[in-house]
């Protein structure tokens, strides 16, 4: 399994794809930039330069942190698990497209151990992904914005009920944690694909099912006609990894959320080995 793991993780290094999703990333970073510098020219009065932190809820609000906040929630919604999707739901799929399946198949290696070592190979880019566009996030806010307290106020990131704060150090921590537990739901999106890249044939078919049924849970998770179904979806389970950038973490809700999370990862991952050992590999 480490030799096939070596091998996925070259192929992975190679892939244009990969560095597709790191160019991406990098463009919707600089892209938040410039709508920070927007919404801070109207508040301002077309001073941003200046008055760049000043806002009508703190006068230290607009920050380095207040960017990387608001830019790591936009992203983690709507934009990165498009690349999760598409590097799971290309593994098996892909390789039956391109006609290599059967030759991986065949060699002394159990396919459940191939299952899982393209998922792990998933995983190691999605922590990647995430680290790489929370360091870019927190680098370009140090750069252009400058740093401070995060502040934290109700508002559209629904992370907090009254208005908190968390001391720029411990903030920087938290961000790192962030790291470790948006990969975990995260990885949720991934499990869901791998096993949609084992039932179908195609990889487009595979990462648009996955997409497909993402995107219409957490859209109708956030309408309020719904609020009844919204705990079933597991978009919902996945919110938890954002209570590591709350004033006060709140533990025990975070656990049972990361727990849910990984039943949905391992169910999943479970499922996807039992039809692809029962599969008919032909090409």
């Amino acid at each position: 399994m480490i030799t096939q793991l070596r091998i996925e993780i070259l192929k992975m290094f190679r892939s244009k794809a990969f560095y597709l999703s790191f160019a991406a990333l990098s463009g919707f970073v600089f892209l938040m930039l410039w709508g920070f510098y927007s919404y801070a020219q109207r508040k301002t009065g077309g001073t941003a330069a200046e008055q760049f932190k000043y806002s009508y809820e703190s006068k230290s609000y607009f920050n380095g942190l207040t960017f990387a906040l608001y830019s790591l929630m936009f992203a983690f919604s709507l934009v990165i698990p498009i690349f999760v999707a598409m590097s799971a739901g290309g593994q098996i799929a892909g390789e039956r497209r391109a006609g290599t399946l059967r030759m991986m198949c065949i060699r002394p290696i159990s396919r459940a151990s191939i299952v899982l070592t393209k998922f792990l190979v998933v995983a190691i880019h999605t922590y990647l992904l995430l680290a790489f566009f929370i360091g870019l996030n927190l680098l370009v806010g140090l750069l252009f914005v400058g740093w401070g307290n995060l502040e934290l106020y109700p508002g559209p990131l629904n992370l907090v009920d009254e208005p908190g704060t968390i001391l720029r150090d411990d903030a920087l921590w938290r961000f790192l944690y962030a790291s470790f537990s948006g990969t975990w739901a995260l990885l949720v999106v991934a499990s869901v694909a791998t096993l949609l890249s084992v039932l179908f044939e195609n990889p487009v078919t595979a990462v648009a099912s996955t997409l497909a049924l993402y995107l219409m849970l957490y859209i109708v998770g956030r309408i309020e006609f719904f609020d009844s179904l919204r705990p079933f979806f597991f978009t919902t389970d996945m919110d938890f990894w954002r209570d590591v950038l709350k004033p006060e973490i709140p533990w025990r809700s975070f656990y049972h959320y990361a727990g849910t999370c990984g039943a949905y990862i391992f169910g999943s991952l479970l499922l996807a080995v039992v039809i692809f050992e029962r599969k008919d590999i032909t090409s």
